[in-house]
């Protein structure tokens, strides 16, 4: 039996993923707020900013494994 390879991915360099916390950080100086973003640990007193729940959510596990969610 032939030995088949799996064709080689093609590597992403890293400076083609958009940087999501340096983009939220420019819009809260545009915004004329402190650019906290990912700054905080498990606690901000600003209850009024618009990134709290995203900037000091915890990371959640999964859930559903199975990938099945299909209502009965």
């Amino acid at each position: 039996m032939p030995n088949r390879q799996q064709p080689k991915k093609a590597l992403v360099p890293k400076e083609s993923f958009l940087d999501i916390t340096g983009l939220i950080r420019s819009i809260q100086r545009a915004e004329g707020n402190p650019d906290c973003f990912h700054r905080a640990h498990d606690y901000c007193s600003r209850l009024d900013c618009a990134w709290r729940a995203y900037c000091i959510e915890k990371p959640q596990a999964p859930t559903d494994a199975g990938g099945n969610h299909e209502k009965d």
